[in-house]
């Protein structure tokens, strides 16, 4: 079963007066202090927004904006003419203690003219108080609601209350103050080892691969002060199993409870990190019927629950079966490629998929970057493209998001050689 597409602009925005302000940062969410560490530039990702705004939107960055790069946007009758950049080197902390230290700049922005709604990333307490300093809604719910989902030892007791069949394993809370505490968990992992070659250890509010781990003997000293290091206080222990792909399905409930599916998409991993999504043709009936199936039921109930936002539930399709496995309660990175997509497919409805990914680089800005990828760069026009996101990190890092946009997996295929020819590899 196919589900028609919707674009999170338009369950959120209800009027010709609704605007958005963009206040996108990924260190909303739990488990930020631990992010901030492991990549001090993550602070960047608010320039996501910056292509899929439109006229009179705020676009609020932490960091600097790219000039060169708003200003290809702009040539191309994409963003907006309202943004605000704080520019920090490295983020000071969440994007909303920021504007509520200084929100000024944003205030000189808003109009009576325009409804403003505040859109984050995920939608903590903090946000929701910025939010109502500004004087605007904040599209979501309040955290404790958020976090049922978001969890993901709540989210898989979920599941199971709903009869949806999850991947076998235990729980286990660290408790440094405990004696036995670490023995308790060796007992678990051994348990599994009995039956499996292999466990993985996920924290339970981690992400996109950070607190992961595998271990495939009962020696688990290392990996008990790595849980400590990185401050994870629960943790799922579950086998490791064959996994043939990892479907994101990503769904949108309104302010007023109304349900829409925003796009199912292929997750593409390094090792066990996300490293990006393919969206397209890619998955047979048997397994899109009953991923939908599963997500309508989360979903629905989730609105009963309370929850309004975005969502994106991610499945692992294997021997064993096809499992959910976390509810990531918040937008998801390739959010922002489905709402691009979307707004693209209106100008040029030949574009038909995308994938998205880390590409390294050897250029030292986006000019130079839009000098040696000309031939295939976006232009307006053309199905088959290459669009940059989050091209701030070529000065620091050398590396920027590659979005392909395409006619077919075929010319996705070309576009990405074609790419790695002129120096800009996959990450």
């Amino acid at each position: 079963m196919t589900l028609p597409m919707t674009t999170l602009r338009s369950c959120i925005t209800q009027t010709e007066a609704s605007r958005l302000l963009f206040a996108t940062d990924v260190l909303s969410q739990p488990a930020s202090e631990t992010m901030r560490k492991h990549d001090p530039l993550l602070h960047h990702q608010c320039s996501r927004s910056l292509p899929i705004a439109c006229e009179n939107d705020i676009v609020v960055l932490q960091g600097n904006l790219d000039e060169p790069y708003y200003d290809w946007l702009r040539s191309l009758n994409l963003s907006t003419e309202k943004v605000v950049a704080y520019n920090e080197k490295t983020a000071s902390g969440p994007l909303s203690d920021v504007i509520t230290t200084d929100p000024t700049p944003i205030q000189k922005l808003l109009s009576d003219q325009y409804d403003y709604h505040y859109l984050a990333f995920y939608l903590s307490d903090n946000d929701i108080a910025c939010a109502t300093s500004l004087g605007l809604p904040a599209f979501g719910c309040d955290e404790e609601t958020t976090k049922r989902y978001f969890d993901k030892l709540s989210f898989k007791q979920e599941c199971e209350a709903l009869g949806i069949k999850t991947v076998e394993g235990h729980h286990h809370e660290i408790d440094a103050s405990s004696p036995l505490n670490e023995e308790e968990m060796a007992e678990l992992v051994h348990r599994l080892l009995a039956n499996y070659g292999k466990v993985i250890v996920r924290g339970t509010d981690g992400s996109a691969g950070r607190s992961l781990y595998t271990i495939d003997n009962t020696n688990v000293q290392e990996l008990y002060e790595q849980l400590l290091d990185n401050q994870d206080q629960k943790v799922l222990i579950e086998p490791f199993l064959n996994v043939v792909s990892s479907p994101n399905d990503q769904w949108i409930i309104s302010s007023s409870g109304e349900i829409r599916h925003l796009g199912l998409s292929a997750q593409l991993f390094q090792g066990l990190k996300h490293a990006g999504n393919f969206y397209g043709n890619y998955y047979s009936s048997r397994v899109s019927d009953y991923i939908s199936e599963c997500s309508s039921k989360i979903v629905q109930a989730m609105a009963k629950g309370g929850y309004r936002g975005i969502l994106g539930i991610d499945y692992i399709v294997c021997e064993e079966g096809i499992f959910p496995i976390e509810n990531n309660a918040r937008m998801n990175g390739s959010s922002f490629a489905l709402e691009l997509f979307s707004l693209l497919q209106g100008r040029i409805p030949e574009i038909a998929c995308w994938k998205f990914y880390k590409a390294k680089c050897s250029v030292k800005d986006f000019n130079a970057l839009k000098d040696s990828a000309a031939k295939f760069l976006f232009d307006g026009e053309k199905a088959n493209s290459l669009f940059p996101f989050v091209t701030n990190l070529i000065p620091e890092k050398g590396e920027f998001i590659a979005l392909l946009l395409a006619e077919d997996t075929y010319h996705i295929d070309y576009l990405q050689d074609s790419l790695s020819y002129i120096g800009i590899h996959r990450a």
